[in-house]
């Protein structure tokens, strides 16, 4: 969805270069910093970040082959979609009345 909506929003060559950097930035909330370093006020204020988004608890789940976080996994799941589905939904209907 997030693809989706940056795809509506800029042209390809915009796209082709920002592409790299926004996955990386992207790519850090997929693991969890907390059981890749040690912890300290940063780490602990950026796992509380990644908490919001559906991978953190995805990982988590996959690390302790368990599903015992699959209700938050949802549930952070459709907190993260709602913006992106209505930004995308506004740019649909705006670019149909053109």
């Amino acid at each position: 969805m997030i693809g989706f909506a940056i795809g509506l929003s800029f042209d390809a060559p915009t796209i082709d270069a920002a592409g790299t950097p926004i996955l990386f930035i992207i790519a850090t909330f997929i693991i969890p910093w907390k059981h890749l370093l040690p912890a300290n006020s940063f780490i602990d204020f950026f796992t509380n970040v990644q908490k919001l988004f559906p991978t953190y608890y995805l990982y988590d789940d996959l690390d302790h082959l368990s599903v015992s976080h699959l209700g938050l996994l949802f549930v952070t799941a459709i907190i993260t979609l709602l913006p992106w589905l209505s930004f995308i939904y506004r740019k649909l209907i705006k670019s149909s009345r053109r």
